[in-house]
Parts: structure tokens; sequence; C-alpha cells
């Protein structure tokens, strides 16, 4: 088992009040589990849990048993430590993930000197390398240019890129489609499908988009108000969900489908 989380709560310090209310689930290794739910379901507080990033005035209980060992008994050091090198994240907006200030290349070369045991030479050939995997044109003038000088498209297939090169066992992508424009979704839904199929890594993907976890997920946790209010695979839940929570889910998606079909055949 790569990851299990057990009786997993999230509050707030001041008032107590509970924004993940004890749940549990487990991760095989070479898998991909898609969580899925509205804002507010607590779909990406469950993710911030297990990478140890939560605000100071919050407060995770239970246990996320990872390596063996319990992720939310860590000390900050050995937290930092797991992130990056065996859990990495990929985040909703690429545009605020990068400095500024710096170029992509100083960021790439920064980045795999710190997790891993390489030279600045073997670091620039890993950089080129990573972006080749993402099938980018004119890799060294990307590392040249500043993030501001790059589209959202390209920005989040360099952080999938950076993931992939440090080689972690786990990627949690926290609503990686939602900054950029749906033709450039697609695309990146495709490059994460190709990373599951070509790299032995898990992916925890994390989404209110139903759509782009039917391609993707083998298994499937639905989320509402703090609660998973039903899992299983992806498959079992598409053709017999239980929960009317779900049901309204798949309904939502499945007349999105449907009115863009009729546009679609309207255009011609």
């Amino acid at each position: 088992m790569l990851l299990e989380v057990k009786n997993l709560s999230v509050k707030i310090k001041k008032s107590g009040k509970e924004i993940v209310k004890n749940i549990s689930f487990n991760m095989e290794e070479n898998t991909c589990l898609g969580i899925l739910g509205e804002s507010g379901s607590g779909k990406s507080m469950t993710c911030k849990s297990i990478l140890g990033i939560l605000k100071e005035n919050l407060e995770a209980s239970g246990e996320i048993i990872f390596g063996g060992r319990n992720l939310l008994t860590l000390k900050k050091e050995e937290s930092r430590d797991i992130r990056g090198k065996e859990i990495c994240m990929i985040l909703q907006n690429p545009m605020t993930s990068f400095d500024p200030l710096y170029t992509i290349g100083n960021q790439l070369l920064g980045t795999f000197l710190e997790h891993l045991n390489i030279n600045r030479d073997e670091a620039y050939k890993l950089a080129v390398e990573s972006l080749e995997k993402m099938r980018l044109k004119d890799i060294e003038e990307v590392l040249k240019k500043y993030p501001h000088e790059l589209s959202g498209g390209m920005l989040q297939r360099i952080m999938i890129a950076i993931a992939i090169a440090l080689k972690p066992k786990l990627i949690i992508a926290d609503e990686p489609t939602t900054a950029i424009d749906s033709l450039n979704q697609k695309d990146i839904i495709d490059e994460f499908i190709i990373l599951k199929k070509e790299l032995n890594v898990s992916l925890l993907f994390v989404t209110h988009d139903l759509g782009v976890l039917t391609n993707l997920a083998d298994n499937l946790i639905v989320m509402q108000n703090g609660e998973i209010v039903e899992k299983g695979t992806t498959k079992e839940i598409m053709t017999n969900a239980k929960h009317e929570h779900t049901k309204f889910l798949i309904g939502t998606r499945r007349a999105l489908m449907e009115k863009f079909k009729k546009v679609k055949e309207y255009d011609k």
C-alpha cells in the first residue's frame, strides 16, 4: 500500500469547526486516485494535510501513513525532506507557482540541485530531458525565459516536467487544469495519461471536473462538505452511483456534454 489515510480530520483551531471530517481511504502503487468535489468539499485540505502544508490556524488529526511513517507526526524538516523527493505537488495556478524574478532555467536547476545529488551540468541536462518529455519546443529558449513570458499551458507542462524529474513515488495534482484555457486543458490531461502509462508513479488527482477523471483515474473518491460520500472504482461509480451528490455530478456532466454536442451539430 502506497498511502493510507485513517480517520483524517482538519479543523480550525480557534473555533473547532471541522473542514475535513473523519475521512479514510487507501491508495495502491502505480495507480491514479481521483478526488472529486465542488469548492469547499475539503479535497484541497486533504492534499495539504498529506503534504504537511496546512496554515498555522488549522490542525489535522488522524493518521496519514506513507512509507511506513505517519506524516502528521513528522517534524517540519522531515516533512520538507519528503516533499519534493517522495511526494510532489502540481498546483492549480501555474502563473503563481514560479518566482517572477528568476528565469525558468534558474528555477529548474535550483530545484534539481536542492533535491537531487547532482552537479550543475547534470541538472541542466536533466532540465532539457524533462522538458523534452513534455514535448516542448525550443527548450534552450524556454529555459532563458521568465514565467510571465510563457503561457499557462506551458508553465503547467514545466511543473509536470519538474515532478517527473524528481522521480517521486506520489504526485498530487490539485486542480491542475483550472487556470488554463479549454484547449490547453485537453493537452495537459493527455500529458497526465502518458505520465501514468509510461512512468512508475502514482497520481492523486484533485478536481471538480468529472470528465477529467473518467479517462485518468482508476479509483474515485467523491467529497461533499468535508466528508467522503462515495468511493470505488471509476467504472463502478460512473455506471452505478449510489449517493445523490454523485448522481448530481454525473448528471450535470452528461447535460453539459449533450449541450456541447448540440452546439457542434448546429455549427455544422
